[in-house]
């Protein structure tokens, strides 16, 4: 097991991972760098472990504010850790997204998907 605030360059790949603190059944991991071809298999196998541990979390979120790019292989990544997580009964969020990933989720049609519906606005 990772401890926690160690992060682990998911063997050299260009993206670090760092567990940080979270509330009890819950699981809080920062990217940092690229989420791509070189790294994207690495982070779901990482994701997966980490879903495998006991106590599972029943929350997993993920701080995206220092990914510096995401492609088509990244976006995959999520996708998959978002079939993961439900699959274990655990909920995903993408907190602190960066500019960049919102349009790659809104063009591909995937926003709604991994960050679910937009909040409705409150009354003016």
């Amino acid at each position: 097991m990772t401890p926690l605030n160690d992060p682990d360059d998911l063997g050299g790949t260009g993206l670090t991972l760092t567990p940080e603190p979270a509330a009890p059944g819950a699981l809080t991991l920062r990217l940092t760098g690229a989420l791509d071809h070189e790294s994207a298999d690495a982070l779901v196998r990482e994701v997966a472990r980490r879903l495998a541990e006991r106590p599972a979390p029943r929350l997993l979120r993920l701080d995206c504010a220092g990914l510096a790019a995401c492609d088509s292989l990244g976006l995959a990544a999520l996708l998959m850790i978002g079939r993961r997580t439900g699959a274990a009964a655990c909920a995903l969020r993408l907190d602190r997204r960066p500019p960049h990933l919102d349009r790659l989720l809104t063009v591909t049609g995937t926003h709604r998907h991994l960050v679910g519906p937009e909040e409705e606005p409150g009354p003016a």
